[in-house]
């Protein structure tokens, strides 16, 4: 028997957590890669909120302008605090 299996059945030894994120735009390539443990939770959020491409096309229909506007363009890659605890519920009004 294996030394990792082995340590699999003493639970000593965890496979990690392996996720790839990718975002395809035009003039923009984001890939995030991660390699984590798998006892600390990692949250993963990607957020586009505007990418517009406009383009223009002769009688000929070969594009003759194209406008390409990607704004505030954000992936985050976190881990959650363990002391931090589950989130608390708001307040109720009187």
């Amino acid at each position: 028997m294996s030394l990792k299996k082995i340590l699999s059945k003493l639970k000593i030894y965890k496979k990690p957590q392996v996720d790839i994120t990718s975002v395809k735009l035009p003039g923009l390539n984001i890939i995030l890669a991660r390699v984590t443990s798998p006892e600390i939770p990692h949250e993963v959020t990607v957020i586009v909120p505007r990418a517009e491409i406009r383009e223009k096309y002769d009688q000929n229909e070969k594009i003759t302008e194209r406008e390409i506007v990607l704004s505030s363009i954000t992936v985050v890659h976190a881990p959650r605090h363990p002391l931090a605890g589950p989130p608390v519920p708001p307040m109720a009004n009187d």
